[in-house]
């Protein structure tokens, strides 16, 4: 049985918290495909280098994770939740799905 991150919100509700100060967006697809486009200021964390960065992540944010369809950042929330992040939520259905402002190449 594939295990779900419980906490998931959707694109337009994550569009409304992106002003938060306490908001913080982890974009955990490839490099590339984070220079092609982006949510504004979010920080590309591939999901293969997740482990490594944990560190540097803040625990005091609200983390939002976003992939291209759901599944990376839905393993990346689970990764991150389980290293005791208190608020991890995994955005549906994603950047392939993505209707506000994006950052990179393709603007």
């Amino acid at each position: 049985v594939e295990k779900k991150h419980e906490i998931t919100a959707t694109n337009e509700e994550l569009s409304e918290k992106l002003m938060d100060s306490d908001t913080l967006v982890i974009d955990v697809r490839e490099a590339a495909e984070y220079t092609f486009g982006h949510i504004p200021g979010a920080i590309s964390v591939p999901l293969g280098d997740l482990e490594d960065s944990m560190a540097n992540l803040p625990m005091d944010k609200k983390l939002y994770v976003v992939c291209r369809t759901g599944h990376r950042s839905d393993l990346a929330a689970q990764k991150l939740a389980a290293k005791g992040f208190k608020e991890v939520v995994n955005v549906l259905p994603g950047m392939n799905q993505w209707n506000g402002a994006i950052e990179g190449l393709n603007q």
